[in-house]
């Protein structure tokens, strides 16, 4: 199953966005684009973005803006894991465990 351990960075917890990793970069959309994110497993939905251009190796960074910075601060401080599971190419699903 295509799930990575994110640290959460103090870039990523102050801006609303995250990189994929290069080993996982495969499991999500070749394009830029519209993208799911949910916000635990059976949390909320948001509207995100794919940006295959911003990473100098082209993997792809997702963007989730303000609701995605909101919920990292209200769930997790600096530093902390976040599971990123790409099981879907619709559905990208942020967990704490």
């Amino acid at each position: 199953m295509p799930i990575f351990k994110l640290t959460l960075q103090q870039t990523y917890f102050n801006q609303g966005f995250f990189n994929v990793i290069v080993d996982y970069d495969r499991y999500v959309r070749k394009t830029a684009g519209p993208v799911r994110l949910r916000l635990g497993s059976f949390g909320i939905e948001i509207d995100g973005k794919i940006n295959r251009t911003v990473n100098n190796n082209g993997t792809a960074r997702v963007l989730g803006g303000t609701a995605l910075r909101n919920w990292f601060q209200n769930n997790f401080e600096p530093m902390d894991t976040v599971e990123i599971n790409l099981s879907s190419q619709d559905i990208i699903v942020l967990e704490k465990k």
